[in-house]
């Protein structure tokens, strides 16, 4: 039983003749993996706060309902996005069945994605580049409690590329094939949405498709921005933020806005020279033992039970930092930020 308002924007679909309790586990482990708070209804309802809102499945008899709720309206479509996915990785067929009940805007281009023309591309530091972004509804991305976009990339030399649209069943069907598009997440560096342009740092590493891209010069190339995604700037007077090189735009992000936290900004990655603002209060130090020393200064630094802890990094250095904060010192989850931005072998890194 909930006690508290859900999010004003909301969606709803019905799988049919599935077992709740597939799905109750389903959100029990994304949970557990994101870290996120999970709540339950007497055994017939269970849903996860994240955030942009909340999902979860409510039991209808020998049927389910799969419900997305947001605080923003440009955030509904990313919450079903992401219950689309996850669902696709243990029932591909239902994902693909699943219908949303907000059809109006078939054949629309989502809500939570515009337009971008690239701008000024320039070397900052050894390890990135700056790139300026100009469009027009970037009023969406100029928000402190979600940071993140992701970048839509067209197949290159496509001259036709096919965008993402709200298909039949309300969810937000992508191109595939020859089609398909390339879509990492970045950090919104820096913005102004009444002069149209935004900022967003690309960490250069080898075989990173946006890597070659973006070292092309594309000024002038159209790309798509969909978002905001992910977390946003924390409020703590106290901060322990980690990361490697894909987390420092990020973590600069936050330096610069979270202006009445103090704390420690730790940085991972082989390189050191990203701008990291100064800022009276936080201390920014790069361990060159990587992991072990991080998890060593906090098994010593973590008696303040108010520090929140920010850290994004390659999935098992996440994994092992749960594991230290959660079953080691009995850390707050409501006080983790503990993202996996890339897996060895996985997709490409974004930043």
């Amino acid at each position: 039983m909930r006690l508290t308002t859900p999010p004003e924007f909301r969606s709803e679909a019905m799988l049919l003749g599935i077992d709740f309790d597939q799905i109750d586990q389903l959100l029990r482990h994304e949970a557990e993996e994101h870290g996120l708070d999970v709540h339950n209804g007497h055994g017939r309802s269970t849903w996860c706060e994240t955030e942009m809102g909340e999902f979860g499945a409510k039991k209808r008899g020998n049927n389910v309902l799969v419900f997305a709720r947001a605080h923003r309206p440009e955030w509904l479509s990313a919450i079903q996005e992401a219950i689309v996915e996850h669902l696709a990785e243990t029932m591909p067929e239902i994902a693909r069945d699943l219908r949303w009940s907000s059809l109006a805007d078939i054949g629309k281009l989502p809500a939570n994605f515009s337009f971008a023309q690239v701008g000024e591309v320039r070397q900052i530091g050894a390890a990135f580049l700056r790139m300026r972004l100009h469009g027009a509804d970037l009023a969406r991305l100029a928000t402190t409690d979600s940071i993140h976009f992701r970048f839509v990339l067209p197949p290159d030399g496509d001259p036709a590329p096919e965008w993402p649209r709200i298909g039949p069943n309300g969810q937000v069907q992508w191109p595939a094939g020859a089609k398909a598009l390339h879509r990492p997440v970045y950090t919104v560096c820096d913005i102004d949405a009444d002069a149209g342009w935004l900022d967003t740092d690309i960490y250069l590493h080898d075989g990173g498709r946006i890597t070659e891209w973006a070292k092309s010069n594309p000024v002038g190339a159209k790309v798509g921005l969909m978002g905001p995604s992910g977390g946003g700037i924390p409020e703590a007077k106290r901060l322990i933020l980690a990361g490697d090189e894909t987390a420092y735009p990020a973590m600069a992000r936050i330096i610069a806005q979270a202006c009445d936290a103090q704390g420690e900004a730790y940085l991972l990655g082989r390189s050191a020279d990203y701008p990291i603002p100064e800022r009276q209060g936080m201390t920014v130090s790069h361990l060159a033992g990587g992991m072990d020393e991080l998890t060593a200064i906090l098994r010593e630094n973590i008696h303040d039970t108010a520090t929140y802890i920010w850290m994004a990094s390659e999935k098992g250095s996440i994994a092992a930092v749960r594991q230290l904060l959660f079953n080691g010192i009995g850390h707050d989850k409501h006080l983790t930020h503990l993202a996996a931005y890339w897996s060895k072998g996985g997709p490409e890194q974004g930043t």
